[in-house]
């Protein structure tokens, strides 16, 4: 995890920039699309919120309501609602 000077913490999956610069915030995907998680750009209570629910790098999500709250799968096993400005925060690499 890499801390930044504004106290947002950064959970990577990958040194790569390569792989990194694919993610794009999980607010992009569109109903029904499917993506992984690469990294969340969070507050540090935010970040331990989001592992707690299973939000970690590499989990498989799926979109399935897009506003407020943003409704996700995860994993296919559950649903869960972000509140957007949470869900604009966590940063996944789309499927093909």
């Amino acid at each position: 995890m890499l801390s930044r000077p504004n106290g947002v913490h950064v959970m990577m999956t990958t040194t790569d920039s390569k792989i990194e610069s694919k993610a794009v915030p999980l607010t992009q995907l569109v109903r029904g699309q499917t993506g992984r998680i690469e990294c969340t750009q969070a507050h540090p209570d935010d970040c331990s919120m989001l592992r707690a629910m299973g939000l970690h790098p590499n989990a498989s999500v799926q979109m399935c309501r897009l506003g407020e709250p943003c409704i996700i799968s995860l994993s296919g096993a559950c649903r869960i609602g972000l509140a957007k400005d949470i869900a604009s925060r966590v940063m996944v690499h789309i499927d093909e």
